[in-house]
């Protein structure tokens, strides 16, 4: 009798595991997490410059990292991201993000975006047994629809409605529904924008000085469960909140440059640390004040000349999840279209992922 659960999933829950190293919810709470594609950034360009793209939130990827960035978008903005994931682990996990918003003259931006997460194939095997029974390919995905408005001149606010859909056993003869679940989710945000003409910047001139303040509450919403299982698991909720300035000198050259700080809103027991008296189920050591309240801090800046040519470095420190190293990328623009290209790091012994995101913009 075949188990209706394969014994196959175990590497697939590794994959999850090694996916958790990519999002900015802190490790021992993405552990507990649900939907893990929620929890990775879309958009090489903030990931290049390292993560704080709350405060900016200025493309079709706006709705993931503050949907108040809508209100200030102009005309169309479409965005594509293309990644592979956990290279290194195995070889046919990637990671599909689609967003395209719109401006409506004295509202704001709407924007629907699509998310697709494929685990790739695994092969299903009974317990006690090597020998695989049939194929299947899990996969996660997620449609939303967004909306950003201002409330004043220079603040937008905006929310970001998701419906998610997980299926750990598609394709598994006799798996049906067994390993799929489904939920919802709503990102709020709000971003202040304060805009000031300048003369000149470094000798070069005019421009326009911009200083940004953005606030995020991600992926609200019910815990998920799988097929008939009374368990569930949280969505990655977490709080955002990221500052940045930067200064453009059009035909010439743009600064800009931020920080965040990303705490996670799944409260999870951490286990206390050892002693002489209590040497199980506990930690070996004490955790640092950022690993026991789970805090990301990411920072970084990007370096563009005469608006074609983009540089970008950032640095991320998840002490949970034993990342602290450098984030790099680039990026081209020709007219109304741009090629983002970033390195990024992931947990220890697992090769860095390459991401790849596409914009384009009609005013």
């Amino acid at each position: 009798m075949k188990s209706k659960i394969p014994v196959c999933l175990r590497p697939v829950l590794l994959i999850v595991a090694g996916l958790m190293a990519l999002g900015p919810v802190p490790a021992f709470a993405a552990f507990n997490a649900g939907a893990a594609h929620l929890q990775i950034p879309p958009g090489a360009r903030a990931e290049g410059m390292g993560r704080f793209f709350n405060s900016v939130a200025d493309d079709a990827f706006a709705p993931w990292w503050n949907p108040g960035g809508l209100a200030f978008t102009t005309g169309w903005n479409a965005g594509l991201m293309h990644t592979r994931l956990v290279e290194g682990l195995v070889d046919d996990v990637y990671f599909e993000y689609l967003g395209l918003s719109k401006n409506i003259s004295g509202f704001g931006g709407v924007a629907g975006t699509f998310t697709y997460l494929n685990y790739g194939s695994s092969q299903a095997t009974d317990a006690g047994s090597t020998d695989p029974y049939d194929t299947f390919n899990p996969f996660e995905m997620s449609f939303s629809g967004a909306v950003g408005t201002r409330i004043i001149n220079n603040l937008g606010v905006g929310m970001n409605l998701k419906f998610v859909l997980v299926d750990l056993t598609s394709g598994l003869s006799g798996g049906e529904g067994n390993g799929q679940g489904t939920s919802f989710a709503v990102d709020l945000g709000g971003l202040y924008k304060w805009d000031k003409n300048i003369s000149g910047f470094l000798g070069s001139g005019p421009g326009t000085m911009t200083t940004r303040v953005g606030v995020t509450l991600a992926d609200l919403g019910p815990d998920i469960s799988l097929g008939n299982s009374k368990e569930s698991d949280p969505l990655p909720r977490n709080l955002k909140v990221g500052t940045s300035w930067g200064v453009h000198i059009p035909g010439s050259y743009s600064i800009l440059a931020g920080l965040a700080v990303e705490k996670s809103l799944i409260f999870s027991d951490i286990p206390p640390p050892c002693s002489e008296d209590s040497t199980e189920g506990c930690l070996p050591e004490e955790l640092s004040f950022m690993e026991r309240n789970e805090v990301l801090l990411s920072g970084g800046m990007e370096l563009g000349v005469m608006d074609l040519l983009f540089g970008r470095v950032g640095y991320l420190y998840d002490d949970v999840g034993e990342i602290k190293n450098w984030t790099f990328g680039v990026g081209f623009r020709i007219k109304q279209f741009g090629l983002d290209y970033a390195s990024i790091p992931q947990a220890e012994d697992l090769d860095r992922v390459n991401k790849f995101s596409v914009v384009a913009r009609f005013d």
